[in-house]
């Protein structure tokens, strides 16, 4: 952890507290297991390194000792990133909720229309799809079934998608 306006010793110290980000968010999380969900939507290591090297900047060894010191800046640092992501999602669903019943009309369509291009295809390109984009099967595992290389396979998915696409395309 390096950054051109600490000095040295400044820099000692955030690489001493650096130590500690680890240890803080796990204790922090689970003195409040509520946020587990929300937590792993952040970037908490991220904010809480960030925060080492500010408070790197004005720490004074004379009236505090590191770990101390350092700890209240990581748990704010996690504090703030965790209710700023709850302030994003929040917005977002608001958003979505004042946006839903005018797109709703759209989706049904457009699920229409897919589905109705999906029954266009071969029954080999719709199975191929469904394996691999809604079951999540491997391009290795489909190419063994099937005694191919996973590049074949890849090659035969993206030739079904272009199928696809084209179908859609032709439905009025």
């Amino acid at each position: 952890m390096t950054s051109r306006r600490l000095t040295a010793t400044q820099q000692g110290y955030a690489e001493q507290a650096t130590r500690l980000v680890r240890a803080v968010i796990g204790a922090y999380l689970e003195r409040n297991p509520d946020l587990m969900e929300v937590a792993n939507r952040c970037d908490l290591t991220g904010a809480a390194e960030q925060a080492v090297c500010q408070a790197a900047l004005t720490y004074n060894p004379g009236k505090a000792g590191i770990s101390a010191y350092f700890t209240v800046a990581i748990r704010r640092a996690i504090s703030k990133e965790i209710q700023a992501r709850r302030n994003h999602e929040r917005r977002m669903r608001v958003a979505w909720e004042i946006a839903k019943p005018h797109l709703n009309p759209h989706i049904e369509r457009m699920k229409r229309r897919a589905v109705r291009a999906i029954k266009m295809l071969s029954p080999y390109d719709r199975q191929l799809l469904e394996d691999h984009l809604i079951e999540g099967v491997t391009l290795e595992r489909l190419g063994l079934e099937q005694s191919l290389d996973g590049r074949t396979i890849r090659k035969r998915i993206n030739k079904a998608i272009d199928r696809l696409r084209e179908a859609e395309k032709d439905l009025p």
